[in-house]
C-alpha cells in the first residue's frame, strides 16, 4: 500500500518568479530549492512543501475541479478573506457555509485554484467522532462492537 501522507503537491505556473512570490505574500512559504532546466521550485513552511513548475502554454481552465485545500483557524478567516480581496484574486466560490465553519475558493496568478476553509478535515472528523461516541454513550450502546 502506497503511504497516504503527501510528501508534496505539484502545481503548473504560468510564472515561477510571480507564484514563488504570491505564495510567500499569501501563505509564508518560503523558497526551499530551485532548478532551472525545467524551471521549476520547491516551496514550503511547516511540513507543507509545494511543487511549482513553470509551464506557460497549461490550459489551467480545464482543470476547473481540481485544487489545493489550506486549513486555518476560525478566528484568522476573516484575515484570509481580506487578504484574498487585497491581492484581487479571482473568487470562485464562498465564503460560504461548509462543515460547521467556511471556505474560500480562488484562482493563484496562474489560475490554479486554492480553498482556505475551517475546520480542517482533520479536526472536522475528530468531532465527528466524537459526537458518535457521546450518541453512543447517551443511547447505551456500546462504542464499538466485535464481530464474530
Amino acid at each position: 500500500m502506497i503511504p497516504s501522507k503527501i510528501d508534496h503537491i505539484g502545481l503548473n505556473v504560468r510564472d515561477l518568479e510571480e507564484s514563488i512570490d504570491f505564495y510567500a505574500r499569501a501563505f509564508g512559504l518560503e523558497l526551499i530549492h530551485r532548478w532551472d532546466e525545467p524551471s521549476q521550485a520547491f516551496v514550503g513552511r511547516d511540513g507543507t512543501v509545494l511543487g511549482l513548475i513553470q509551464n506557460p502554454g497549461f490550459d489551467f481552465a480545464a482543470y476547473t475541479m481540481a485544487h489545493l485545500a489550506f486549513p486555518c483557524e476560525r478566528e484568522k478567516f476573516p484575515d484570509v478573506l481580506t487578504l484574498v480581496r487585497e491581492l484581487d484574486l479571482e473568487v470562485v466560490s464562498g465564503p460560504k457555509p461548509q462543515r460547521g465553519g467556511e471556505t474560500i475558493l480562488f484562482r493563484d496568478p496562474s489560475g490554479n485554484i486554492l480553498e482556505v476553509c475551517y475546520p480542517s478535515v482533520e479536526e472536522w472528523l475528530a468531532e465527528d467522532r466524537r459526537a458518535a461516541g457521546r450518541h453512543r454513550r447517551q443511547s447505551g450502546r456500546p462504542a464499538s462492537r466485535r464481530i464474530a
